[in-house]
């Protein structure tokens, strides 16, 4: 009876082929599960645990005191110059004339400070300790008021060098300096930004545009993470960008959004071209005097943008980045709005452009919240989500990282708004192609057109 059902049973399965049943899964065994191409690979878990964990804990800590201790000094001297609103339009003059003598014997401190350091990172040399103290001591002046200048540039900058110090320490050779330098750059960023993850991904976006390089993406969370909290400990974790009402959407404003999403990317498109114009303009002028001649000019920009927006909080950007939260909650007039885009796109081209340290992130997110506040008078009700998808639209255009900015701005407004955000960063993204703010980006659609389509016409004849 049992070999009877055996048979059935096998006739069933197998038909009338004539099947070694137990010496077919004898031989499977042998050959794949217990193959060395599928055990687990101790060996590099042992390497991580032993070398890179250790190194990424390391570089966490250490750049979230440093974050912390400089951004306790930015918000002390902003406390000093705020009590009187003269004060932030004569401390960038001398914040200017400071700079200049510093630039003049340290050129590579000078301007955003991005753009230098993807460059920075295709070398094999390391940044200098002095290069590192110098934009260290000239960033926490020109964050701490009076210019409209991001946290990232400096932040990054300074990640990149002390990283790379931090693993020549470990004994980690030249061969992993781009990964030090991209760990400790995403972990500086992560937690003076308050956005661990989308700070990651923004330093692996930003290093080749259109191209992402996983490797250093596990080390670089676990930095990041390390950082942030260690800023969080010392500095607190409320968010940057503060809402005192949840953003609400419907799917009558996804056109809006789409709309919205082309308009910041053609905005930031002519704020590429003016800052770099103006970038190139500097260079007719002796490089220790740029950043006060470029200042001097800015000065009444300044002045007409504070006469404007009735809004101090615009002069101390840097600082608390309350302007974005400002714009995001209240509906400014239309004109109003328009100022703040051109003015920020002048004052930034005439300082950044001239040698000023600071990033290019707070700029791109200042224009985005506002043509996001001018597309919320179309529904006032959500206004909040129009302005947060304008940053991540803005800073998807500027910077070529569309996965980063989502993050980002969900980070740092501790806001959900993922589906309306997607649509408009997706649609700056693919209108943008071909240009950045940012110097130093590898572009395969400009450089590489003709591989790259026949790599999407020809994949397999690619690989």
């Amino acid at each position: 009876m049992k070999k009877w059902l055996k048979r059935t049973i096998k006739h069933l399965v197998f038909g009338d082929r004539d099947v070694d049943i137990r010496g077919r899964l004898s031989r499977m065994c042998r050959k794949d599960l217990c193959s060395m191409n599928i055990r687990i690979d101790s060996i590099s878990i042992i390497f991580f645990l032993g070398r890179w964990l250790p190194l990424s804990i390391a570089i966490g800590i250490t750049m979230g005191v440093i974050a912390s201790m400089m951004d306790l000094l930015v918000i002390k001297i902003n406390d000093l110059l705020s009590t009187q609103i003269v004060l932030l339009f004569v401390y960038p003059l001398l914040v200017a004339a400071i700079t200049g003598y510093v630039i003049k014997y340290n050129h590579e401190v000078s301007g955003p400070g991005i753009g230098f350091s993807i460059l920075h990172l295709k070398t094999k040399k390391y940044l200098q300790l002095h290069s590192i103290l110098a934009k260290l001591f000239i960033s926490v002046l020109t964050l701490s008021g009076g210019f409209i200048a991001g946290r990232e540039g400096p932040s990054f900058f300074l990640g990149i060098g002390i990283g790379e110090w931090i693993g020549k320490a470990y004994g980690f050779g030249k061969k992993f300096k781009n990964m030090l330098g991209l760990i400790g750059g995403g972990a500086f960023t992560g937690a003076l930004l308050k956005a661990p993850l989308g700070s990651s991904i923004f330093a692996m976006e930003l290093e080749n545009m259109y191209d992402f390089d996983y490797r250093p993406f596990i080390p670089m969370i676990v930095a990041s993470i390390v950082s942030y909290l260690t800023f969080s400990f010392f500095r607190g974790n409320h968010a940057f960008i503060k809402l005192t009402h949840k953003a609400v959407w419907n799917l009558e404003s996804i056109p809006y959004i789409i709309a919205m999403g082309f308009a910041v990317s053609m905005v930031i498109y002519a704020y590429t071209l003016f800052f770099h114009f103006f970038l190139k303009l500097s260079k007719m002028i002796p490089i220790g005097r740029r950043p006060l001649i470029g200042t001097i000019a800015a000065i009444p920009f300044m002045v007409l943008l504070y006469l404007i927006s009735q809004d101090p909080d615009i002069l101390s950007a840097p600082v608390n980045m309350n302007i974005l939260s400002n714009l995001a909650q209240s509906g400014f007039p239309i004109g109003v709005n328009i100022a703040i885009i051109v003015f920020t796109i002048v004052i930034t081209s005439l300082t950044l452009g001239f040698g000023i340290p600071g990033g290019l992130i707070l700029p791109v997110l200042i224009i985005g919240a506002a043509m996001g506040n001018i597309f919320g008078h179309i529904f006032p009700d959500q206004l909040v989500m129009f302005t947060l998808a304008g940053m991540g639209a803005g800073l998807s255009a500027g910077a070529k990282t569309p996965l980063a900015a989502i993050v980002m701005i969900t980070e740092m407004s501790h806001d959900d708004v993922v589906i309306p955000m997607t649509a408009a960063v997706i649609t700056s993204y693919l209108t943008s192609f071909g240009y950045s703010l940012y110097l130093g980006q590898e572009n395969i659609f400009r450089s590489s057109l003709k591989d790259f389509r026949s790599y999407t016409q020809h994949p397999k004849e690619s690989e």
